[in-house]
Formats: structure tokens, sequence, C-alpha cells
């Protein structure tokens, strides 16, 4: 994550709710030899469950496929889901090969479940009533509030989460898609887990991330990640400005740590949401930058344009406005490079900008 997630991040009730129904239900199953009603829990959310015929069969499968594996896989995925709730030690420790005990129909019933969970019992009416009320555009809005998060992506930086609306209810207002930070084929029990969802701009959780495993890169190595809720990685990079005088100067992004752990989660955060792509694609022509951002009259405006710029964001300027932080990075860097180097650079854009017009006009005229 670029940025840590806010102290006062609300927690969804609906989701620790629905956690703990599942693993109330999977610690029945160890005890218990016939599916039925005492396997859930007796209150509103057991009720539902139970009542719910799509959600009550998702439940008797997994049962069913769990009595028939025996006895050790059912204490075993007990304890599994019992020993992982807490997050932040399972991101220290990451437990990559949870569910290599079970069976093929057990993991596929469990998936299945707990993807039912997160995509259709999680809006039934009685959970939610029985959740406070608190919908999950509520808890989008409560998480995007600007005391709390807010509309930017902690992903990246670079996208609002939803756009807001004029004249409509908050409890209409869009809302962006929730990340499962633990993807949900690989990390099933994790589905519903209220710290495992994150909400994300459509870039990062549609374009970039999908189905990654952050524990395991694509050849299949393992590594490690940042835990959302108290790691970030806005203050180990770098912006690095080469060939100034070239017709097409070059930005890159680098880390600036020599920590082991800490560039290894950096390269996780990197892959998972292409960060380094994203934001040099952005930056691949300084001149634009200069021209659509600063806009300039002179050399000596220009420097005094990315002193400007070059100062540090506030809080909340970041927690509202799409690509601030990565600005200001560039424009830091720009103000270390010597004045001469920034005036010839303006001076050749100039250059560039009257021979393009002068170009125009021949063609014009001809």
């Amino acid at each position: 994550m670029l940025f840590c997630l806010a102290p006062n991040t609300p927690k969804f009730e609906v989701f620790r709710l629905l956690n703990a129904e599942l693993l109330h239900f999977i610690k029945q199953s160890v005890i218990t030899n016939a599916f039925g009603r005492v396997l859930f829990t007796h209150s509103a959310i057991g009720d539902a469950c139970w009542a719910n015929t799509p959600t009550r069969d998702k439940y008797e499968v997994l049962f069913n496929a769990l009595q028939a594996a025996g006895h050790d896989p059912k204490q075993q995925l007990f304890e599994v889901m019992r020993d992982n709730q807490d997050l932040q030690i399972f991101f220290q420790n990451p437990q990559r090969n949870l569910f290599d005990f079970m069976n093929k129909p057990c993991r596929e019933s469990l998936k299945s479940l707990c993807t039912h969970l997160y995509c259709a019992t999680k809006d039934l009416v009685p959970i939610v009533t029985a959740s406070g009320g608190i919908k999950i555009t509520d808890h989008f809005n409560d998480y995007r509030a600007q005391l709390v998060n807010g509309n930017i992506c902690k992903a990246c930086g670079m996208k609002e989460l939803a756009a807001f609306r004029a004249a409509v209810t908050d409890g209409e207002q869009w809302r962006a898609d929730y990340d499962h930070q633990l993807c949900k084929s690989k990390y099933p029990i994790f589905s519903v887990h209220p710290d495992n969802l994150i909400p994300l701009c459509d870039v990062c959780n549609q374009d970039a991330k999908k189905a990654k495993d952050l524990f395991k890169h694509k050849n299949g190595t393992d590594r490690l990640a940042f835990y959302p809720f108290t790691e970030d990685a806005q203050g180990l990079i770098e912006i690095e400005i080469e060939n100034l005088r070239d017709p097409e100067p070059t930005i890159k992004v680098n880390w600036n740590t020599l920590d082991g752990v800490l560039l290894d989660k950096l390269n996780t955060w990197d892959e998972v949401y292409e960060i380094r792509s994203r934001v040099e694609g952005q930056f691949r022509s300084l001149e634009a930058i200069i021209e659509d951002e600063l806009r300039p009259r002179d050399a000596a405006h220009l420097v005094s344009r990315i002193s400007d710029e070059a100062r540090p964001n506030t809080v909340d300027t970041l927690k509202r406005k799409e690509w601030k932080f990565w600005y200001q990075k560039l424009f830091s860097q720009l103000q270390q490079i010597r004045v001469p180097d920034v005036e010839a650079f303006w001076a050749k854009q100039v250059f560039t900008q009257n021979q393009a017009e002068s170009g125009a006009d021949f063609i014009l005229n001809d």
C-alpha cells in the first residue's frame, strides 16, 4: 500500500459476524455427525444463514465433504481458521499452504461457500438488520470520509475510489469494489474477514491485482507484503530524472532503502499493483507535465512554480487529490536540479514550441 489505512478505519459489522459464524460452523462440524440447525449460532446471523436456502445449501455441501473426509481434516480446518484470525501476525509470517491437507471436494466446497457469503449472504436483509442496519454502501461512505481515509485509493494514490454526485443521498452514491488482500480463491477462509477487505480503485483492483497472491510470486517463489493497517511505501520511494538536457528526459521510480525485508515488500506492492509502470507511463513526457501542471511564463517563473509544487502536501490533500503524492515527488526532485540545467531545459522547450508553431504556420499559409 502507498498509504496505510487510518487508525479510525471502521470495521464492517456484517463481515465480522459472518466470519464469526463461519468459524463457529467449522468448530461445530468437528463434533457433529449430521447436518442441522445445531451447527449454527443461536443468533439472528445463525437464523438467517439457516433460513436462506442458497446459503444453507452451501454450508451443507461443505459439511458433507468434510464428513466424508473424516475427523482429522475437520479438526485441521478449524485450527487453521481459529489460529489465523489475526491478519497482522499472518502478514508477518504468511502461511502459504493452508489447505494442503484438504482433498479437492473439501477445498472446492469451502471456496464455494465463502464466495457465496461475500457475494450474496452479506446483502440479506436479516443479516444487515442484525449488524445494526449498516449496509456495505454505508460502510464504504464511512471508510472514505475525509476524516478517515478519504476518497483516494490507498494502494496507489493515483485514482479516486468513486465519484461523488451532487443531490444524491449517501446510500445511493457509487462505491468502489472491495479488494480481498488475501484473494478468496487461494485463502477462502478470509473471504468475509473484516480486516481482509479494503476498497480500492478500479485500476488497482480490476486491472492490476485481480487474483494475485500477495505472498507468492508468479514464478512460485515466496515473498512478503505490507500489512495495510500499519505499513506503507510512501517514505521508501524516490523519483529519478535522467538526461534532463536530452530531447526526451527519462523519469524512473526507485526504492530508497537497502533493507531486504522492505525491498521484498516494495517489490510485491509494485508487482501486484503495477506501480512503477503506471507512474512512469504517466510521467513519460516531462515537457507535457511542465506545460500542463506548471504553465510557466519564462525560466524564472518555471523555477518558482517548481518550488511551489515541491512543497509537501497536507494529509487532507493526499486524501482527496489524485496523483498529488506522485507529482510532489517529481517536482521535489526537479527542485534538486541546478537552476542552469532547468533554464536550459526551458530554453529547449521554448525552441521546440516555436519550431512547431512556425511549422504549423507554414503549413496553414502554404
